[in-house]
């Protein structure tokens, strides 16, 4: 069986990293020089894709896609089938606090969503406020994901994302 599970998040929030991390071959990455000031040089166009074996039996699929809101047709593509949404946070970034809300509704996470909020940045403290945050918003919504600050680039880290989601479903 082969599960779709949907990294989304603002730009820069560290999603086609935790692909790479992730994934058991060399994802496929769609990053290109950024024509605008987005905080950051490179920034996603099309479908980051990464896979993962979990036994013999079962697979996942793990797509990113692009932060900016311009890019939604790929969003459309991506939500269709999901297994689970991991959604990205950068820690004290209000942008991608404001970003949460309409991510919410527009991959339309609810109380069935097998969902995970993973906090990033946060290598020089915090989190704290970050996660209050968006528990807030969340409970607000009728919905309590796990709420986690993740690294990334750590392998370890991002493996924790992927055993909770594992875990999750396994207990229904």
């Amino acid at each position: 069986m082969h599960k779709k599970v949907a990294f989304i998040g603002s730009v820069g929030s560290g999603k086609t990293t935790i692909i790479n991390n992730l994934s058991s071959i060399n994802a496929l990455n769609t990053d290109v020089k950024s024509s605008v000031d987005i905080g950051k040089e490179m920034t996603t166009v099309g479908i980051d894709y990464g896979h993962i074996v979990i036994d013999q039996e079962t697979t996942l699929g793990l797509y990113g896609v692009p932060g900016q809101r311009k890019f939604s047709l790929i969003w459309d593509f991506v939500k269709e089938g999901l297994w689970a949404t991991v959604i990205l946070v950068k820690n004290k970034d209000q942008d991608s606090l404001n970003e949460l809300k309409h991510l919410i509704d527009y991959f339309e996470i609810n109380e069935n969503t097998l969902c995970i909020v993973g906090i990033t940045h946060v290598e020089s403290g915090g989190g704290r406020s970050t996660m209050k945050a968006i528990k807030k918003l969340f409970l607000e919504q009728g919905i309590s994901p796990p709420v986690y600050t993740v690294d990334a680039r750590l392998h370890s880290s991002a493996h924790l994302i992927m055993r909770t989601l594992i875990a999750i479903d396994e207990s229904k």
